[in-house]
């Protein structure tokens, strides 16, 4: 590949739809530490998609004010050695707090580690300017939308086949074992390979992404009522989202098992009703009346998490094991 190679692909019909959606996460990040005032953790995690791995294992583990703090600091006055602070506190490295920078600042800093993800094309920069003039690159954003993308490589169409086989799991119905001989298989994959699958799966599921990377993901149950009828909603919509969602701090859930009332429907709008008759087919979903007696007992015999407003105060269970529905919104 080559610097023709990359202006062919930057013409391709498929990178300006990729390019779009890069600009958007990356704006959405960028909105986020804007408003460093209302950060909570699951506006985090779209910090997180574009910051990586590195911020999200270590800045999870310290409270979330110390973050807002250095993040005010450096948006008052973003100098060095602020950034130097942040990236002190947290132990963070180089190319994160870079790409901290360009996520703040796209007009003036690349994102870190840029030539890495180059090297897939063939080329290598040393000064990012040249990259902005050379492919007339509007600010570094497009760079980052070409850094993680990947043409569809024919020659390999086991990756893609794999790919696919990782997004069809679904966590009302795959079995635990399916989801360890899939874990197996990309373990086994050299790094270039997991490179590749993951691009692409942070682009299209970024559950499924954190799913797969999971070294041990946990059983969760769902309050399914209590999440229809969160803020007074009584709609179902909250709850699909949430099946795109079910990752909070460092952990990552599945499998996942819903649990309603059985008065649940009359809740619910007939178009609503239509998709809980459907969602209902899945293999866990269950109904009981009261919903938080079957969910305390799957919880204490499964010892699985649970995602519920409700404090259950008749019922014994790991109250560590009980998150409130806000830790899952995104928003």
């Amino acid at each position: 590949m080559s610097i023709n190679t990359i202006n062919n692909i930057l013409n391709e019909k498929e990178f300006e739809t990729h390019r779009q959606k890069m600009k958007n996460m990356v704006n959405r990040a960028k909105t986020v530490l804007k408003n460093p005032k209302t950060l909570n953790d699951r506006k985090m995690f779209w910090v997180f998609r574009v910051l990586g791995r590195d911020a999200e294992r270590k800045i999870v583990r310290k409270h979330i004010n110390d973050f807002q703090f250095l993040l005010m600091h450096i948006l008052k006055k973003p100098s060095d050695n602020r950034f130097k602070d942040l990236q002190n506190f947290y132990k963070l490295k180089d190319e994160t707090i870079q790409t901290l920078k360009f996520i703040l600042y796209p007009q003036k800093y690349p994102p870190g580690n840029y030539n890495k993800y180059l090297k897939k094309f063939g080329v290598e920069f040393y000064d990012s300017k040249v990259i902005l003039k050379k492919f007339k690159f509007k600010d570094y954003t497009d760079l980052y939308a070409l850094m993680n993308y990947v043409p569809l490589d024919k020659k390999s169409p086991f990756i893609q086949e794999f790919l696919d086989e990782i997004l069809s799991i679904d966590v009302l119905e795959t079995k635990k074992s399916y989801y360890r001989k899939l874990k197996e298989i990309f373990v086994a994959f050299d790094d270039y390979e997991k490179q590749l699958l993951n691009l692409q799966l942070k682009n299209i599921s970024f559950y499924h992404y954190k799913l797969i990377n999971s070294s041990n993901p946990k059983g969760i149950i769902i309050d399914g009522s209590n999440v229809i009828r969160y803020e007074n909603r009584n709609k179902i919509d909250l709850l699909l989202d949430m099946m795109d969602s079910l990752y909070v701090d460092e952990l990552v859930f599945f499998p996942a098992v819903i649990v309603f009332d059985k008065n649940i429907e009359y809740h619910l709008d007939y178009e609503d009703r239509e998709i809980l008759k459907k969602l209902s087919e899945k293999k866990r979903v269950y109904y009981n009346s009261p919903a938080d007696e079957l969910i305390t007992y799957l919880s204490n015999k499964m010892d699985y998490y649970m995602i519920s407003n409700d404090k259950f105060s008749e019922y014994k269970f790991d109250k560590n094991k009980l998150f409130d529905i806000r830790r899952f919104v995104n928003v």
